[in-house]
Parts: C-alpha cells; sequence; structure tokens
C-alpha cells in the first residue's frame, strides 16, 4: 500500500471514530443548549445560532462517518477506498464553501483573505485527487486489488 494511502488510513480511523462520537455528542448539546448563543463576538437567536451551527456539525459528522468507512476500505484493501476517499474530498470542499460563505457574511474577513482561502483548498483537492487516480505507484495499487478481487470472485 502506498505510503500516504497508509497514513489516511491512520487518520481516518482516528478521526472517524474520535470525530462522530465528539460530533454527535454536539449535535446533541447543540439541540438542547438554551444558551446564550453567539457567533464571533455577537450574541445571536437560537434559531440564528442553530441555523449556522447545525449545518456545518451534520457535514463535520457525514465527514467523519466517511473517514471511517475509507479506513476500514483501505485496511481491508477494498477499491472502494478511492471513491470513499474522493467523497471525503467533497465534504471537506463541501465544507470549505460554507465557512467561506459564512466568514463573508459575518467576520471581518478581507477579499484576499477568502481567495488565498479558497486557493489553498482548491490546491488541496487538486493534489488529492491527482495522488488517488493519477501517480502511478497509487493507480497500480488499485488495479492490483480490483484484479484481486476479481479473481477470488471468479475462484481462479
Amino acid at each position: 500500500m502506498p505510503f500516504l494511502l497508509r497514513v489516511a488510513m491512520s487518520i481516518g480511523a482516528v478521526f472517524g471514530s474520535l470525530g462522530t462520537v465528539t460530533g454527535g455528542w454536539a449535535l446533541l448539546r447543540v439541540a438542547t443548549y438554551d444558551g446564550p448563543f453567539r457567533i464571533g463576538e455577537v450574541a445571536v437567536s437560537r434559531a440564528d445560532f442553530l441555523a449556522v451551527a447545525v449545518p456545518f456539525l451534520i457535514i463535520y459528522v457525514l465527514a467523519c462517518l466517511t473517514a471511517a468507512a475509507a479506513s476500514w476500505a483501505l485496511w481491508r484493501r477494498r477499491a472502494r477506498s478511492r471513491s470513499l476517499l474522493v467523497a471525503l474530498l467533497a465534504e471537506f470542499a463541501v465544507g470549505d464553501a460554507a465557512m467561506l460563505v459564512f466568514m463573508s457574511q459575518t467576520l471581518e474577513v478581507s477579499p484576499s483573505e477568502l481567495a488565498s482561502a479558497a486557493l489553498s483548498f482548491t490546491v488541496l483537492v487538486a493534489l488529492g485527487l491527482w495522488y488517488l487516480f493519477r501517480k502511478g505507484s497509487v493507480v497500480r495499487y488499485y488495479e492490483s486489488i480490483s484484479h484481486a478481487f476479481l479473481e477470488s470472485a471468479s475462484g481462479t
């Protein structure tokens, strides 16, 4: 298994297990909390706070579950791990885009800072996709585990 896939497997196991528990707890806590509510330094209503917090927590929990599934698939040498890693990149991209929109509307962030953050994350996603679909050793790894799966399924 290529090195960065091993790293992703290890980080995904920790992030997936601990993050799912803490994210689920945070969702329950937010749903039952009576206040006061603040976004940044500004006091807001419960409805406004929930409108911001709940979508981010849901994206976080989904990303944690996807990381756990990708980690398991990598550990079991399943070809679907690549699809799960792509889904995780997509979830991070959605979360990052939502955070950029939130920051631009509620915090004093300059357009250049927003553009820099968007560019950084775009480069990270592009590198992740390149690694999964273009890097020779990773492509060969996924070809070998797909071939091994087909051989075991056909009984040869």
